[in-house]
């Protein structure tokens, strides 16, 4: 991975989600752990290597494409975090400051993709 990715506010938002999530594992119930838990874990731990693919990629159509589908599998993990939210797996508390984090990431990627195909437009 290069420096420049680890620097970047989606990169270290997403990390601090990841982080989050794996300190509250062991507080899912079993029978939301493997169906639902595992796989929004694995949508996150994806969501870092799109960042990473869009920050290192040099050519912005390219670049723009990774944004795209980091949003997409952003659109995914926040599927599954609504699924967890609304059986209740996580304490509400916990929700609360997951969901924040899942904002601010959202509002980061937006913009990025943003000023990226305005990047495109200009051919830059």
């Amino acid at each position: 991975m290069a420096n420049g990715a680890a620097t970047t506010g989606a990169y270290k938002s997403v990390y601090r989600l990841v982080q989050m999530m794996c300190g509250l594992s062991d507080n899912v119930p079993v029978k939301w752990r493997r169906w639902l838990w595992e796989k929004t874990l694995d949508a996150a731990t994806d969501l870092i290597a799109l960042i990473v693919y869009a920050w290192d990629e040099q050519n912005v159509n390219t670049k723009l494409i990774y944004i795209d589908r980091a949003l997409t599998k952003f659109t995914v993990l926040n599927t599954y975090m609504r699924l967890c939210n609304e059986n209740r797996v996580l304490p509400l508390q916990k929700q609360t400051s997951l969901s924040e984090l899942m904002a601010d990431i959202s509002g980061q990627l937006g913009s990025w993709r943003k000023a990226t195909a305005e990047r495109a437009k200009r051919g830059v």
